[in-house]
């Protein structure tokens, strides 16, 4: 695979075996995944909105809240809520008792891609799982777990 002026999208280098460049690939993995079909299914989401999405909770969340969790400016995440809000995904309101706040809440059409991009996940899940056992793979997932913890 290639990318901008014929580069191969994976230079070898010690950082390859790195832990860093290694959580990079497994999550390339589940980049790919996700974006398989996506462009088919919900035009014009990027992985990122799909993070975002998932990070909004039912009853919906504030713009200063998301950016604080998805660990983006309140103003790039309000970007990002615009964009999603143009193509249906979410819907924001002021609330009534401040008109700085905005709370951003999930659409039916953002709960579907919700819930497509969890299958996604769930298919590389799956496929690791099935490779490496499914016991490896329970360790696996506790050690990202208690590392990221």
């Amino acid at each position: 695979m290639t990318s901008v002026n014929d580069l191969p999208s994976t230079l070898p280098g010690p950082w390859s075996g790195h832990i860093a460049g290694l959580l990079g690939a497994a999550l390339k993995r589940i980049r790919e995944e996700i974006l398989a079909s996506s462009e088919e299914h919900y035009p014009g989401l990027r992985v990122s909105h799909y993070r975002l999405l998932d990070l909004i909770p039912p009853d919906g969340a504030r713009i200063t809240d998301l950016a604080e969790v998805a660990t983006m400016t309140k103003q790039g995440l309000g970007q990002h809520v615009d964009y999603l809000q143009r193509l249906g995904y979410v819907e924001s309101d002021r609330l009534r008792a401040d008109r700085r706040v905005r709370l951003v809440r999930r659409t039916p059409k953002g709960d579907e891609a919700v819930a497509f991009s969890r299958a996604a996940i769930e298919r590389v899940e799956d496929l690791w799982s099935a490779r490496l056992g499914p016991a490896r793979y329970e360790v696996l997932r506790e050690t990202l777990h208690e590392l990221g913890g």
